[in-house]
């Protein structure tokens, strides 16, 4: 009877160790686990708001994905994010991060101040009162074929400035203008756009007006978030150019229309226009 008692002691124990080895060996578990969002997630004045929460993550928004569906239209958690984000592409559309141009700019601000912001909006609709010179996205910045391109979100946090539009590195003069951007420093230089040319009175019928044989821009830098200053007349060329006759007339006596609203895509073009429907080149 001993005996018998003591194997079943023995047999027991070997039971539980062996239980126990067993739950310490449990498989882990690597799906996607259930995550509920913090107070706050969809409240845009919320620290937890979850704009910030991707802002902070590099804007990776993949990770939704393991819940919401590659199509963000609501996966295992049943919930859309096409509810509010209806735009095609719902959350990788452009302008949920960014405005299409921007204000706002990533980080929310829709001053021209902010350096995401900026000259944004002028160089998209125009130049202003006189011109209506625009800039698509494309002409600036290389257009990203997806979200995760390698032109789009760079890890300097920084939009990479190309110029594409042929515009800005007119030649003019026999000189070719380089056109580059400092992002230190949020200035833009070396464009025709803002006075990097020069017109040669060589060959030209309306040569009177020449104080020097050629006149020239002012070559400006301007700062891409200083403003309505950076926009005035004289910044880009002197008032007249320098190189220009000065007179007492107005610009639009000789320019037809060139400083009204009537002449607004006469100025900035890449021509000089001249009253009575007559075009110079450079």
């Amino acid at each position: 009877m001993k005996n018998s008692t003591l194997i079943m002691m023995i047999f027991c124990m070997l039971l539980v160790v062996s239980c126990s080895d067993i739950k310490n060996n449990l498989p882990v578990t690597t799906g996607p686990t259930s995550i509920t969002h913090s107070t706050g997630w969809t409240d845009t004045s919320s620290a937890n708001f979850h704009g910030k929460y991707i802002a902070a993550m590099a804007f990776d928004i993949r990770p939704c994905q393991q819940c919401h569906g590659a199509d963000y239209a609501g996966g295992t958690s049943g919930k859309s994010c096409l509810v509010c984000h209806s735009q095609s592409g719902g959350p990788e559309n452009c302008a949920t991060c960014h405005g299409m141009p921007p204000p706002p700019s990533l980080n929310g601000g829709t001053a021209y101040t902010a350096y995401g912001v900026g000259a944004h909006l002028i160089h998209w609709n125009g130049t202003g009162a006189y011109s209506t010179y625009s800039m698509m996205c494309e002409k600036c910045h290389q257009m990203p074929t997806s979200m995760y391109g390698t032109t789009h979100i760079t890890s300097t946090g920084r939009a990479n400035v190309i110029f594409a539009d042929p515009l800005a590195a007119l030649t003019t003069g026999g000189v070719t203008p380089v056109p580059a951007y400092q992002y230190d420093s949020l200035r833009c230089s070396n464009t025709f756009c803002h006075g990097t040319w020069r017109l040669t009175k060589s060959g030209l019928a309306s040569d009177s007006v020449f104080t020097d044989s050629v006149m020239i821009g002012n070559n400006y830098a301007p700062h891409w978030n200083g403003g309505p200053a950076e926009k005035t007349c004289g910044t880009c060329h002197n008032n007249p150019p320098t190189g220009h006759k000065s007179y007492t007339q107005a610009c639009s006596a000789c320019h037809e229309d060139i400083t009204t609203a009537a002449g607004k895509l006469k100025h900035m073009n890449g021509k000089i226009d001249l009253t009575g429907g007559v075009v110079r080149s450079f």
